[in-house]
């Protein structure tokens, strides 16, 4: 049995995003500490600190994208580059009998 989305689930999940895109900007690798992956967030903030201290100004770029990778990985499960460049499948033709 499929179950319903209420509006209060909608905004507990909202919340929870909200709060793990507050903690990206803090710490990196907040999302995934949140959701228990102790070892995705090690990586991330370790990548992310790694890229500030040895690239200089570009390390900006890329500890953002680090970070948005854990985001998008802790509530999309998919990483970065796939949740922007993958192409949504089209409606499957309706099958004809």
């Amino acid at each position: 049995m499929a179950t319903k989305t209420t509006s209060e689930d909608t905004v507990k999940d909202n919340t929870s995003n909200g709060l793990k895109i507050i903690g990206e900007v803090i710490v990196p690798g907040a999302s995934q500490f949140a959701d228990g992956h102790i070892k995705s967030g090690t990586i991330h903030l370790l990548g992310s600190v790694a890229a500030l201290a040895f690239l200089g100004p570009s390390g900006l770029l890329v500890s953002a994208l680090i970070r948005g990778n854990s985001f998008t990985t802790s509530t999309l499960n998919k990483p970065i580059l796939t949740a922007l460049f993958e192409k949504k499948n089209a409606a499957a033709p309706a099958a004809t009998t």
